[in-house]
């Protein structure tokens, strides 16, 4: 009963006020798979930018992705 409550009132605040709560409700289930993920996207970026640097891969801007994406994906 008392989680339905919470929930709904939680659901009252402005959007803003909702994803600082629920960055903090996140942040408390803080457990070892949570830090190995963090760690492993952490590491996948720093991989993807040196091989930027180096030239291995090219930068694609964000609209030409999603364009590319419908495209692949259209029925």
């Amino acid at each position: 009963m008392e989680k339905v409550i919470l929930e709904r009132e939680a659901l009252k605040l402005p959007a803003h006020e909702r994803a600082l709560l629920a960055d903090a409700l996140l942040g408390s289930l803080d457990d070892e798979a949570v830090r190995n993920a963090e760690a492993a996207c952490a590491q996948e970026s720093e991989d993807r930018y040196q091989a930027f640097l180096r030239g291995e891969i090219e930068v694609v801007d964000g609209p030409t992705v999603f364009r590319q994406l419908r495209a692949r994906h259209a029925k």
